[in-house]
């Protein structure tokens, strides 16, 4: 009997493991297609071949990423910023939360043009819901100034921005915790970005080590960004040229 359950487990587990090899390379084209989708969804509709600027940070010690592309339409006018980001200090139901965000500026201020949910494994017909177009969370979200909102569910804080999906508290915070991240990289990343038309197309460009390292960049703490874990690990992402830009003075991101 031993034998028997012994050769049916390692046949089950070689057939698990081809069946891995064969379709792990179109999983990867698939979600890179669906993030390249996204970034566009997320933005304002424009006309022409977009090109994009790229960049990264590492938080949490390395163990995350927020992914930044500054969209540019076919006549290499700005866009917006799609920001893909995981949910840091909140956690969903199941696992993390991955968002894509779209940032677009105007005279106005900065606003978010929409939401994309990339990852998820919250409960069919409660936290996966935040996929459904329209839904609570979303409307909380989409056309706001992310400078002036509150980054938490209103059942957690009256004062929050975000309200709940039926039945998904836990969802709902990983939800606005992920906003949060992006809107974070994206006050980041406008700094981070080259400023002359010298980059070329779809270059990446990662994070300094400082912000790897948890390093701040500059002596005002109040005015940057912070992402992290807990408050010694993690990575401080400060913006060192808050007195050129009035509106990141204002989008402190805090952590609970």
């Amino acid at each position: 009997m031993v034998l028997v359950l012994f050769t049916i487990t390692a046949v089950a587990a070689l057939l698990v493991g081809l069946v891995n090899n064969l379709t792990y390379n179109t999983i990867l084209e698939t979600e890179l297609a669906n993030k390249a989708k996204a970034k566009l969804e997320v933005l304002p509709a424009f006309e022409g071949t977009p090109t994009y600027e790229e960049v990264s940070c590492s938080i949490n010690d390395g163990s995350l990423n927020i992914n930044i592309t500054k969209v540019m339409d076919g006549n290499g006018e700005l866009v917006g910023y799609a920001v893909e980001a995981p949910s840091i200090t909140k956690n969903g139901y199941a696992d993390r939360i991955y968002l894509m965000v779209g940032f677009v500026e105007s005279a106005e201020g900065t606003i978010i043009n929409g939401v994309k949910v990339l990852s998820q494994k919250e409960t069919p017909g409660l936290g996966a819901n935040m996929v459904v177009a329209g839904n609570s969370l979303e409307r909380s979200v989409v056309g706001q100034n992310p400078a002036t909102m509150v980054f938490s569910v209103k059942k957690d804080d009256a004062s929050g921005s975000f309200d709940a999906l039926t039945g998904s508290t836990i969802s709902s915070r990983a939800y606005a915790n992920a906003v949060e991240s992006a809107y974070a990289g994206y006050l980041w990343a406008k700094y981070a970005l080259p400023k002359s038309g010298d980059a070329k197309s779809g270059a990446t460009k990662s994070a300094n080590e400082d912000a790897m390292s948890g390093a701040t960049k500059n002596t005002d703490t109040e005015s940057g960004a912070t992402l992290n874990e807990d408050g010694t690990s993690g990575a401080t992402l400060t913006n060192e040229y808050n007195e050129q830009e009035p509106e990141a003075q204002k989008g402190e991101i805090s952590n609970e």
